[in-house]
């Protein structure tokens, strides 16, 4: 077992290709977004603690029938490349998960930040789905934008390219952060493996 927490983190270059990355922005340009909130148990509440500066959220229940052709295709791509993170571990004990939530898409506008956090998912296990979070997965649909870097491992930028993937465990030794916008806009989806 490597030591090195880095060592966790992979990154598939050119997931989606440009041209599929540009229809999924044209398509989420058609959508009500919402703000997003985060869920804290302490309080058993969601809040947006940056304010008018937390960013825009399309959830599954808010699909258009077009966005759910997206998040379809999305989906049955990723199993293969979760697939290779796995078996590129190489552990006897871990070569399975359970599956794997729908895309939850996320636009940021210029000041616009997603704060320090881990990925300790709440609403995704509350019905029929038992089980928690173990690998958590960033998709990049756009690198026209200024600013809003991706911080991992206290104060690593992860450069990112339009199309890449991201896949990282679930858990307090992965916070991660998204820097503000300062030019452009940026879009994202995010799932989460159990």
């Amino acid at each position: 077992m490597n030591r090195n927490i880095e060592h966790y983190f992979f990154r598939k270059e050119n997931f989606l290709d440009e041209k599929y990355c540009k229809d999924c922005i044209d398509e989420l340009d058609k959508c009500a977004w919402q703000k997003h909130e985060w869920y804290t148990y302490r309080t058993d509440s969601n809040a947006a603690p940056s304010g008018e500066n937390e960013p825009e959220v399309l959830y599954p229940e808010m699909f258009s029938f077009n966005i759910e052709k997206i998040n379809e295709f999305i989906i049955q791509e990723l199993h293969s490349a979760i697939l290779e993170y796995v078996e590129g571990l190489k552990f006897d004990w871990f070569y399975e998960w359970s599956g794997y939530s729908a895309m939850k898409f996320i636009r940021y506008y210029p000041g616009q930040t997603m704060l320090n956090h881990c990925d300790h998912i709440h609403d995704m296990f509350d019905g029929e789905i038992k089980g928690i979070p173990i690998l958590s997965i960033i998709g990049i649909l756009n690198d026209d934008y200024e600013g809003s870097e991706l911080i991992m491992f206290e104060d690593k930028k992860i450069d990112t390219k339009k199309g890449d993937l991201l896949i990282f465990p679930s858990n307090f030794l992965y916070p991660h952060e998204i820097t503000p916008v300062t030019k452009g806009v940026r879009y994202s989806y995010v799932s989460w493996v159990w």
